[in-house]
């Protein structure tokens, strides 16, 4: 198991983690400084790029073919709430015609 920490004072191709294996009493854990995933997903349609947020060999599908319904809903929410606070600014932008 792996957990991303933050981009330690490291070179701009390593960033800091801590992994973990085992359970229990067998449970070993360490910090390291590990580089980046090389991988690129290029969406040809959007000309977007994404990157891989995991590390070099890592286990598994790399982070953009990861779903996470629970972070998916959590954004979707905050965008509402970001489009609903703009609307009511736009809204007390709008001149009063009633008053004198």
């Amino acid at each position: 198991h792996a957990a991303h920490l933050w981009t330690a004072d490291v070179p701009d191709d390593r960033d800091l983690w801590f992994l973990w294996s085992g359970t229990g009493a067998h449970r070993v854990h360490r910090l390291d400084t590990l580089r980046l995933c090389p991988a690129v997903l290029r969406e040809m349609a959007t000309r977007t790029v994404a990157t891989c947020a995991f590390f070099d060999h890592h286990p598994g599908p790399h982070s953009f073919s990861v779903t996470d319904p629970l972070g998916e809903l959590i954004a979707d929410h905050v965008h509402s709430e970001v489009r609903r606070l703009v609307s009511e600014d736009d809204a007390s932008d709008v001149p009063d015609t009633d008053a004198p």
